[in-house]
């Protein structure tokens, strides 16, 4: 039992960190500049983990009821596909729907579905997945029903947990604030957007460039002055982007 929990926070940890530098990677082709993807400090995206986990379990399924090797192989990748396809409408759907804030917005893709999915993201699941199970899987499974045999990398994987749980736990205040701004405006926030604009906002009012990595202490500040700006009570969460405005003063 615990070997195979092991097995799985490994395969989480380490496809949520290459989904991670995969965001970095795509965003910054797209976009020309170096962003933090999603909504975490440090380098994890959550829904790259949890499909990782999940293309692991079924690149191992055997389907022995499948008249041939082809046959399995493309079936596993279709539900790979699928479910990461699913994963990402889930994720999204909990993001608009709890904290009324879009991490990704597909609204001007063809055929998309609430701005959330599409078939074009769809297809690039697809691909994903059968670079997952014909370049990465063999690897990764040899190096994960080993992991209980090296300690070095137990310890990794822990610290690696608990420094995990602390981030979402800190980065959900954030949202929280969020949403209870998006509230009193009666609208929904894309992330990105808010990113975007709250960066502009603190180079303006500080004179400095802000890393694009650094999007947690940018909206602290700018969620802290709008509120104060429109005379707004006070959130847990505003004496971080006061603090921040008195150490440059």
């Amino acid at each position: 039992m615990i070997e195979t929990i092991l097995e799985y926070l490994l395969v989480f940890c380490l496809c949520a960190t290459a989904g991670w530098f995969i965001e970095v990677v795509y965003r910054g082709i797209r976009h020309r500049k170096a962003v933090n993807p999603g909504f975490l400090v440090g380098c994890s995206l959550p829904l790259y983990g949890v499909g990782g986990v999940i293309l692991y379990f079924l690149s191992g399924l055997k389907l022995r009821f499948c008249p041939n090797e082809a046959v399995r192989v493309a079936l596993i990748l279709l539900m790979a596909a699928l479910v990461m396809t699913l994963i990402e409408l889930c994720g999204g759907f909990i993001s608009v729907r709890f904290f009324s804030v879009r991490l990704w917005d597909y609204s001007d893709e063809w055929m998309n579905f609430k701005g959330l999915i599409c078939p074009k993201f769809s297809l690039f699941w697809t691909l994903i997945c059968a670079a997952y199970y014909f370049l990465l899987y063999p690897a990764l499974h040899g190096l994960a029903v080993r992991v209980i045999e090296l300690p070095l990398l137990i310890f990794g994987v822990g610290l690696y947990a608990g420094v995990f749980i602390v981030d979402v736990f800190y980065s959900l205040g954030l949202m929280k604030r969020i949403k209870a701004y998006a509230a009193e405006l009666r609208t929904r926030i894309n992330l990105e957007q808010f990113k975007t604009t709250a960066r502009e906002y603190v180079k303006r009012a500080t004179g400095r460039r802000h890393a694009g990595f650094d999007f947690h202490r940018m909206m602290s500040r700018y969620l802290n002055d709008l509120r104060e700006y429109r005379g707004m009570p006070a959130q847990p969460g505003d004496a971080e982007g006061k603090g921040e405005r008195e150490k440059e003063k």
